[in-house]
């Protein structure tokens, strides 16, 4: 599995300065105004004093701007600007850390225990981390000197970017690997950690475990702070699709920002296109939730093992509320342009499954990243019982992690709850009893 050897790409010696990306400080990249603002929101919402937050935080992201630089995080979806992996990472953390103010109690308002800072560091340095082992997986990056010329291709494990060269150039790598990714995670999330952080973190077993989980994207073991780190990413994706839909001319006056595929009489590209569809599918379906018009586990929609299968009756309802479109198939292409699905054993973009007490088959694309499609709350169908339940988000992302349990067992299974983490460091149930819910499907043959 791991014996994928890095293709060398030295075969140009040297290359024209224009072609190639210089390399910046820390201080240079962070000094844009967007970036700014999330760096102070951050450091607001941490609660950690000065000296503690630069010696712990600011250390960290400076880490992190000079092993990523200005690369994107994807190749053509979201983040795919420049610099969009570190502003994925930015917007992540924050996200995660006022998510978090949600699941403390506090003795006195605004105050966080010791304890709590703990804990909170572990969530905020995991964020900033998140799949930093793509840097080894998914890039191949050559190092160039002033004149351009090549020095050597770069190994992330063994320096930082900046430290050789004053130019990069970089190309993905078609052939990733999610299991090696995570275990490069903890690799790379050890080089970048400031030393004073990593023994905080380390002091304490329990949190220790967590943000080991958290980094090796085990969520379900992360219990609560893994429900959280998943909906923060989903928000900060969220962000990225709505300043794609304002970048496309999108219409404010409309009933969820249509994005405007041809801006200034100019078509977009072919891949634009489709994204933009993409996007007007995904903001639709947050309305059509938030509104309760569409139900989590009621066709077309279910929760299933990996994420949320939309049935093609989802696209089609689409296509109905918007005559504009005449092609429900084009609309599937868009939603699956942005990357959000997986596939199944096979390769194939549409999986099969088997309701778990009716046996009745159901296919479709399976929304891996359905947290982008989560309004505050939603509306569930309890399979079981017919009975309808308003779920937040977060409640929703973190009992769907037990997905696979209900695939082997059809009865309700008995389900952690989120927990609040109270002044002294522990864990407590937010209900006094275990929480049942059912989502139950099984993949097809």
């Amino acid at each position: 599995m791991f014996h994928r050897q890095r293709k060398s790409s030295l075969s140009a010696q040297s290359k024209s300065l224009k072609d190639l990306i210089r390399m910046v400080t820390a201080e240079q990249f962070l000094s844009e105004e967007k970036r700014q603002a999330l760096l102070q929101k951050m450091r607001a919402l941490s609660g950690l004093e000065a000296s503690r937050y630069e010696s712990l935080c600011s250390v960290l992201i400076e880490n992190l701007v000079n092993y990523c630089q200005n690369l994107p995080e994807t190749a053509n979806s979201y983040y795919s600007q420049s610099g969009g992996m570190v502003e994925h990472a930015l917007n992540r953390t924050e996200a995660a850390l006022s998510l978090f103010k949600e699941f403390t109690v506090q003795e006195q308002p605004d105050l966080l225990s010791e304890e709590q800072k703990l804990w909170q560091y572990a969530l905020y340095s995991a964020a900033i981390l998140q799949g930093i082992g793509k840097l080894f997986d998914e890039f191949r990056i050559n190092l160039f000197d002033g004149n351009g010329q090549l020095l050597k291709q770069w190994n992330p494990l063994l320096e930082s970017l900046i430290q050789t060269g004053s130019y990069y150039d970089y190309q993905f790598e078609k052939e990733a690997d999610a299991e090696f990714r995570r275990r490069l995670n903890l690799l790379l999330a050890r080089a970048l950690m400031p030393v004073s952080g990593f023994a905080w973190i380390a002091s304490n077993p329990e949190v220790l475990a967590v943000w080991l989980a958290l980094l090796n994207e085990d969520y379900h073991s992360a219990g609560t702070l893994g429900a959280i780190l998943i909906r923060a990413d989903a928000i900060a994706i969220q962000r990225y699709f709505l300043a794609f839909m304002a970048r496309s001319g999108a219409r404010r006056s409309s009933r969820y920002g249509r994005a405007v595929t041809f801006t200034g009489g100019v078509p977009e590209s072919i891949t634009e296109k489709e994204q933009a569809i993409g996007v007007e599918f995904i903001q639709w379906l947050i309305k059509s939730l938030d509104e309760g018009r569409i139900m989590v586990n009621k066709a077309p929609l279910f929760m299933v093992p990996g994420g949320m299968l939309m049935c093609p009756e989802m696209f089609q309802l689409f296509v109905r509320e918007h005559p504009e479109y005449k092609n429900w198939q084009a609309i599937q292409n868009g939603f699956l342009s942005l990357g959000l699905h997986s596939r199944d054993a096979g390769g194939n973009v549409t999986s099969r499954f088997e309701q778990a007490h009716t046996q009745q088959m159901y296919t479709g694309v399976v929304f891996a990243g359905y947290g982008v499609a989560l309004p505050n709350s939603v509306q569930v169908h309890h399979l079981n019982t017919g009975k309808i339940e308003s779920m937040s988000a977060l409640e929703l992302i973190h009992k769907s992690q037990y997905t696979s349990q209900f695939t082997q067992q059809p009865s309700a299974i008995a389900i952690t709850p989120l927990q609040r983490l109270a002044a002294n460091g522990q864990w407590q149930n937010i209900e006094q009893d275990l929480s049942q819910l059912a989502f139950g499907a099984k993949r097809g043959a």
